[in-house]
């Protein structure tokens, strides 16, 4: 494994692990952390753990991360911009593209493919910065902070649920109202952190006092994989279009939790054509909602209009995304069908 040395210049004492994180950018802590307990870093020649304290001087030597910068690690990433100001930029991401470095993939994301368009025509990327996230299969609208102000005005809106969000999604089954609301609890499933799991209202104090772990990792740091608190979720729905065995849906978010849509439409009873995680069971492959639920490498999901106050100017915007093509195909696919 290569190595580099970083000679450590602090005024004030400061753990090792939050040095490192902080003076590696884009490298996360729990990285970090794992480097440090199988002895990747060294400090002065030996081996600590995460909690050692660098009183300035010292000589750490640590694996190369250096490639995972983002001025050495980005490259062109094929996507569309919809719009671009001093502000921000809005993105119409493909499915497939992670929004930002993730483990063993740091140079093909979204962010790094805007890092590499705004330094190769001039422009300074060093404070760009994500706002709001789409899972990597998800396609559709986001916006992208070029400025920490923006970035700290957008981000405020989000969480204060001013930014408005709408998807299409292509659902297995029919709802029988035209349009409603799904209001559930979404945490993390116990058995699998990585996949998320509703429950009623009147659940949640059960599952509250089932959590054991703590929220923490072993070198004290939250750690979002061990934090099952359910948090409460809405979704608002309606139908878009009737489909033989499916329905083309319309998406609103009220909350922007992990997973939502396919989380909710999945508790619902009709969940997300092609998802692999929350995805129908038993669809024979025969036919024609059972093929496209296997060939569709995607759930069909995609973020089709965007609205929220510009951090400089305070107008409204608004944009819209159309539906992308393996999404168009299996609406063509199904209604062609219905049509015989």
């Amino acid at each position: 494994m290569s190595s580099e040395e970083i000679h450590v210049n602090i005024r004030e004492r400061i753990r090792l692990d939050v040095y490192l994180t902080r003076h590696l950018a884009h490298v996360s802590r729990n990285r970090v952390q794992r480097h440090i307990h199988a002895g990747d870093v060294l400090v002065d020649g030996q081996t600590v753990r995460p909690n050692h304290l660098l009183l300035g001087g010292e000589v750490i030597r640590l694996p190369t991360f250096g490639a995972r910068q983002l001025d050495r690690a980005s490259e062109p990433v094929d996507f569309e911009i919809i719009y671009e100001d001093a502000d921000l930029a809005v993105v119409d991401k493909p499915a497939g593209l992670l929004m930002h470095p993730v483990g063993l993939e740091f140079q093909r994301t979204l962010l790094n493919g805007l890092y590499h368009r705004m330094r190769d025509r001039g422009d300074d990327p060093s404070a760009m910065g994500i706002v709001h996230r789409l899972d990597r299969l998800t396609s559709g609208l986001v916006v992208m902070a070029k400025t920490l102000e923006a970035r700290r005005l957008l981000s405020f809106d989000v969480e204060h649920r001013r930014v408005s969000r709408d998807y299409l999604a292509i659902v297995v089954g029919e709802p029988t109202a035209p349009r409603g609301v799904i209001d559930l609890y979404i945490g993390r499933d116990p058995a699998r952190p990585t996949r998320m799991r509703a429950m009623r209202a009147e659940d949640v104090p059960q599952a509250l006092r089932a959590i054991v772990r703590p929220q923490v990792s072993e070198s004290g740091y939250s750690d979002p994989r061990l934090n099952l608190r359910p948090r409460s979720a809405r979704t608002h729905w309606r139908i878009l279009r009737r489909l033989p065995g499916a329905t083309l849906l319309g998406f609103r978010l009220e909350t922007g939790r992990t997973h939502q849509i396919r989380v909710h439409s999945q508790a619902a009873g009709w969940p997300l054509l092609g998802d692999p995680l929350y995805g129908a069971k038993g669809l024979r492959p025969e036919t024609p909602t059972g093929a496209l639920n296997q060939t569709l490498a995607r759930p069909a999901l995609h973020a089709a209009r965007l609205e929220f106050t510009h951090p400089r100017t305070r107008l409204r915007m608004h944009f819209r995304a159309r539906m992308p093509d393996d999404m168009r195909a299996a609406v063509a696919a199904l209604a062609s069908i219905a049509s015989k």
